[in-house]
C-alpha cells in the first residue's frame, strides 16, 4: 500500500487500518507530506489532524509528536512495525511516548535496526494491551532485559522473539548469564523464543540454563523458552 495512503488513512481515522510499518520510506512521505484532495476533509476528526499537522513544520519534532498522537487514537490499530529506522534522529524523540497512549497496539515488531543505544523506544512497549514483541536482525545490548522492565509498567508483555539477532557484550560465561539473568526478571513473560541468533552451542546452553535458574529463584510463574540455531 502506498505510504501516502497510509498518511490520509491515519488523518481519518481508519477503523479498518489494523497495521502501519514505520520505514524510511514512510518517514521521507512524512518529509515531503502537503495536504491534498486525498485529505479532503469529511469529519471532525479529519477536519482536527490536517489543521495539527499544517500548523507545525513538516517533519519536525513537534510534527512527528502529533502524528503519535493520532496513530495512538486509531481505534483498531494491532500491529506497529519499525524497519530500518535511524534512531539517532532527534525528531523522533517524542514519537514513541506518543503513540504508546495506544489502547489498541497488542503487537509491536522491530526490524533491521541497531537498538544497542537507544533504550528510549522501548517506552512504545509500555502501550498498555501490548502482549508480543519481535526483533528481527536487530542489533541489541546484554541489559535488554532491564531496559524492557524499566520501559514497561504493565502486565500484558507475555511473547518475546529474538529472530537472527545480535547481542553485544555476550562473548564471556560471565555476560551470558548477565543477559539471561536481565531476561528472567521480566514479570509477565510466559514465551520466549531465540531463533537464528549469534550464539554457539555452549553460549546457548548456558543462556537456557541460567535463564530458568534465575526465573526459578525469582518466584516468577514458567516461561516456555525455545532455541532453534
Amino acid at each position: 500500500m502506498e505510504v501516502a495512503t497510509i498518511l490520509s488513512r491515519i488523518l481519518h481515522r481508519d477503523v479498518t487500518l489494523t497495521g502501519i510499518v514505520i520505514s524510511l520510506s514512510f518517514l521521507e512521505a512524512c518529509d515531503n507530506y502537503a495536504s491534498d484532495a486525498a485529505d479532503a476533509v469529511d469529519s471532525v476528526d479529519a477536519e482536527e489532524n490536517i489543521y495539527d499537522l499544517l500548523s507545525y513544520v513538516n517533519g519536525n519534532r513537534d510534527w512527528f509528536e502529533v502524528l503519535g498522537s493520532m496513530i495512538a487514537n486509531l481505534p483498531n490499530l494491532n500491529v506497529l512495525t519499525f524497519d530500518g529506522v535511524d534512531l539517532n534522529e532527534e525528531y523522533l524523540e517524542t514519537f514513541w511516548g506518543a503513540v504508546s497512549a495506544s489502547n489498541s497496539l497488542t503487537s509491536i515488531n522491530f526490524a533491521d535496526m541497531s537498538l544497542q543505544n537507544n533504550d528510549e523506544i522501548f517506552c512504545i512497549i509500555d502501550a498498555p494491551n501490548v502482549g508480543n514483541v519481535v526483533f528481527h536482525n536487530c542489533t541489541l545490548h546484554r541489559e535488554v532485559g532491564f531496559a524492557l522492565r524499566e520501559a514497561v509498567h504493565h502486565h500484558s508483555l507475555t511473547t518475546l522473539r529474538f529472530v537472527e539477532c545480535r547481542f553485544v557484550n555476550t562473548n564471556t560465561m560471565r555476560e551470558i548469564i548477565d543477559f539471561a539473568g536481565h531476561l528472567a526478571f521480566l514479570p509477565s513473560i510466559t514465551s520466549l523464543e531465540f531463533s537464528s541468533c549469534d550464539f554457539d552451542a555452549q553460549q546457548s546452553t548456558c543462556l537456557l540454563r541460567s535463564f530458568r535458574e534465575d526465573r526459578e529463584k525469582s518466584g516468577l510463574g514458567p516461561v516456555q523458552v525455545t532455541y532453534t540455531i
